[in-house]
C-alpha cells in the first residue's frame, strides 16, 4: 500500500509539473507575439499620421487655390490615395548565378540602437480628387479650377470632380 500511494504523490506532482509547464507555454506564446503586434501597429500608425498629414496638405494647396479662383471660402476638398507612404532604404544588392542577396545598411544613433539609412520616402499617388464650391457649376470656373490642378498636382483631368454648392 505504501508504494501505491507514493507514486500516486509522484503522479500527482508529475501533472503539476506538466501543467505549470502548460501555463508557462500558453503565456510565453500569448505575450510573444503581442510585443510584435505592438511594434507592427507604432510603425503602421506612424506611416498612417504621414501619409494623413500629406493628404491634408494637398487638400489645403487645393483649397487655397480655389478659394482664389472662385473668390470664396466656402470650399470643400477631398483627395483620394492609392495607398500609405513608402520607405525605401540603403541596401547593398549582390547577385550571384540565381541567388540575389539584399543587406540593408543601418547606423547606430545616439543611444546606441542600429537604425536603417532611409534613402526616400515616396508618398501614395493621388487618385482622384473631389471639390465642392461656389461657382463649381459654372463650366468656366470648373475649367479653371480642373486646369490648374491638373497641372499643379500631375493629375489627369479626368480624375478631378468639381460641383457646385448653394
Amino acid at each position: 500500500m505504501k508504494m501505491t500511494l507514493l507514486s500516486e504523490k509522484k503522479k500527482l506532482a508529475l501533472l503539476l509539473l506538466l501543467g505549470a509547464l502548460g501555463l508557462l507555454l500558453v503565456f510565453w506564446g500569448y505575450f510573444s507575439p503581442e510585443e510584435k503586434e505592438k511594434s507592427t501597429f507604432s510603425e503602421n500608425s506612424e506611416n498612417s499620421f504621414e501619409t494623413m498629414a500629406y493628404i491634408g496638405d494637398i487638400e489645403n494647396k487645393i483649397r487655397s487655390m480655389t478659394e482664389k479662383i472662385t473668390g470664396s471660402a466656402d470650399v470643400s476638398v477631398i483627395v483620394s490615395a492609392e495607398s500609405g507612404t513608402e520607405y525605401v532604404y540603403v541596401s547593398n544588392e549582390s547577385a550571384a548565378g540565381d541567388k540575389n542577396s539584399r543587406e540593408y545598411i543601418t547606423v547606430k544613433n545616439e543611444s546606441g540602437r542600429y537604425e536603417l539609412v532611409l534613402a526616400k520616402e515616396v508618398y501614395p499617388e493621388i487618385k482622384g480628387i473631389s471639390i465642392a464650391c461656389p461657382g463649381g457649376d459654372n463650366s468656366k470656373v470648373r475649367k479653371k479650377i480642373i486646369d490648374s490642378v491638373s497641372t499643379a498636382f500631375g493629375i489627369s483631368k479626368n480624375r478631378i470632380c468639381i460641383v457646385g454648392t448653394k
